[in-house]
């Protein structure tokens, strides 16, 4: 039910933006595009309830939207953005419930690093209403969604990686939201109250309904300090594609049996935490731009397996 509200919240949006436009001017038409022909970017943006719609209604960076055919079935909609002069794709809500065909299709248009974000149940008590997490590990319930990539979405298919995940985020990728976070934070007095953590075990869980209180209570007995719904995906496929990956979550509420929220309270945290995440991530994209890309990065160490085979290796 959770995915078929996400294509149709999308569906929606889109169909709005067409009539009324982004900011005031028509909203581009959805192209259908061979991957050579897409505008080229290395960095994307998979947004999720930390930014909302935030992004949508900013025509003067989406610039085009198109979608592309991967070996998993047809992309999610993806923009072509651009933000202080450096191009990006922007994936609206973690895809669309269409998981495998966005980390496929950022693979064939040759994203290098990837934001992802999301809001999430605060586990650990430190861990309050509006602040900001930077994670650094996870923990994956996942039981509907593949749990691998399939063969034919990776470049070469007979070199298919069983990854490593330690260190699970990349920690260039991780910095970076640090110090925009804290940036964006300590600019402004009204965001006093928000504290920022720079580390954090997120986990994941099945998705489709809130967590019970004895599970939280299970979770925070395994090490979990906040949980949400798709972030430990987006970590899985992003490094079984060779894409470097980190995420910006926000408490949206005490995780079920921590404390007591209401829906009023998603209410107030949305108008209060999307515009704050969406510039914390535009920031942060020109800072990645800037990354030599010559400089060895952790996950391209972590992927591949060694070959299976009693035979010695080479020398």
């Amino acid at each position: 039910m959770k995915h078929a509200a996400m294509r149709l919240i999308t569906a929606l949006w889109l169909t709005l933006l067409g009539h009324i436009g982004m900011a005031g001017a028509a909203a581009p038409a959805i192209e259908r595009l061979e991957p050579k022909a897409a505008p080229r970017a290395t960095i994307a943006l998979v947004g999720g309830t930390f930014i909302n719609d935030a992004l949508l209604k900013r025509r003067d960076i989406l610039k085009r939207a198109f979608t592309i055919k991967t070996a998993a079935g047809l992309s999610p909609t993806i923009w072509y953005a651009e933000t202080d002069g450096v191009p990006f794709y922007y994936v609206h809500m973690h895809g669309d419930g269409r998981y495998v065909e966005t980390w496929a299709a950022l693979r064939l248009l040759g994203v290098r690093n990837a934001i992802g974000g999301a809001t999430a149940g605060g586990i650990n008590p430190a861990m309050k209403l509006y602040d900001y997490v930077v994670p650094h590990d996870f923990i994956d319930l996942n039981i509907t969604r593949p749990l691998a990539m399939p063969a034919d979405t990776y470049e070469d298919p007979n070199a298919i990686p069983i990854p490593r995940y330690t260190p699970a985020m990349d920690p260039l990728l991780q910095q970076i939201l640090i110090e925009q976070t804290r940036r964006a934070i300590r600019a402004d007095a009204q965001y006093g109250d928000i504290n920022l953590h720079e580390r954090g075990v997120v986990i994941q869980s099945r998705g489709g309904r809130f967590e019970t209180a004895s599970e939280v209570r299970m979770m925070a007995s395994w090490g979990a300090d906040l949980v949400t719904m798709s972030i430990g995906t987006e970590m899985t496929y992003a490094r079984m594609m060779g894409i470097h990956y980190a995420a910006l979550v926000s408490i949206s509420n005490p995780a079920e049996g921590v404390g007591e929220w209401t829906w009023d309270t998603l209410k107030q945290v949305y108008p209060r935490i999307n515009p704050l995440s969406l510039r914390i991530v535009l920031a942060a994209i020109p800072k990645i731009a800037a990354i030599d890309p010559n400089t060895p990065r952790v996950g391209d160490a972590l992927r591949f397996h060694p070959e299976m085979t009693s035979e010695p290796s080479a020398p």
